[in-house]
């Protein structure tokens, strides 16, 4: 495959007045043909081609009434590079804007996630992974299912992708809140000290799926304050979550944090 081969090239022609006008008028647009094959290696995977030696090609193309006296560049530098192919993932470029009290239960995915390019080596080395065609959804109430097209990094024209659609999958479910009262248990207290909360009690507030809510027990919690944290001349420290349901989401704790004293 050669690379850098030029748009144009500029030629000086012979001609009547007649000829060049008509041309002018009706330059067409099937380009030139160039015999490759006359091209020289120069070293280094370039090959040098000279111009001049294809007025015949170019007498072709401009028409029979028309001499090629010379041409600009006389000389074109071509590169000649193998083709080459690599597995590399994709990325779905994608934005989901769910609709009140629905979710999406995990991160945007496609099928397949790996895909095949093929190409100039060089070329090849640039792209690490491939992304979908941006999209966005917008007051998204339920599941997305359906093909998207892949795109290349802007500017690189000489690789394919192959497939070049994938399915897109989106899981959106509808979330309720949830709301327990669960213990504060403090940890990592040294032998002759002890951490001692105000209030000893926290609410734990959580979005879950509807489908799931009556599984969610206030046991499925736990809530520490940790010794550790608790820093000379502070009066409050927070409160963290240690333990939880795999399934909810933006799960908080009233208050976050907790008055304390250490009595030793």
């Amino acid at each position: 495959m050669p690379g850098n081969l030029p748009d144009s090239i500029k030629i000086d022609v012979k001609a009547s007045g007649f000829s060049l006008l008509m041309m002018m008028w009706s330059p067409g647009d099937e380009g030139i043909q160039l015999d490759l094959s006359r091209a020289r290696s120069v070293g280094g995977g370039e090959y040098a081609l000279a111009t001049n030696y294809q007025q015949y090609y170019l007498h072709y193309g401009v028409g029979k009434d028309i001499r090629v006296v010379k041409l600009y560049p006389d000389t074109i530098v071509l590169g000649f590079e193998g083709k080459s192919e690599k597995t590399v993932p994709v990325k779905p470029n994608v934005r989901v804007n769910c609709a009140a009290m629905y979710r999406m239960g995990d991160s945007a995915n496609v099928f397949p996630q790996y895909v095949t390019i093929s190409g100039p080596e060089a070329l090849l080395e640039k792209i690490s992974y491939v992304q979908t065609e941006q999209r966005t959804y917008d007051d998204v109430s339920e599941n997305i299912s359906e093909d998207i097209k892949l795109v290349l990094p802007e500017g690189i024209t000489q690789v394919s992708v192959q497939p070049s659609i994938v399915k897109l999958s989106v899981v959106v479910g509808k979330y309720t809140e949830g709301r327990f009262t669960i213990p504060l248990n403090t940890i990592n207290s040294p032998s002759n000290a002890t951490l001692i909360t105000f209030p000893d009690k926290v609410d734990v507030i959580f979005q879950v799926p509807v489908e799931e809510y009556a599984t969610i027990k206030p046991d499925m919690f736990r809530a520490v304050a940790d010794y550790r944290k608790a820093q000379q001349g502070a009066q409050r420290i927070e409160v963290e979550i240690v333990k939880q349901p795999l399934y909810i989401r933006n799960l908080k704790t009233e208050p976050a944090n907790v008055d304390f004293i250490i009595r030793k």
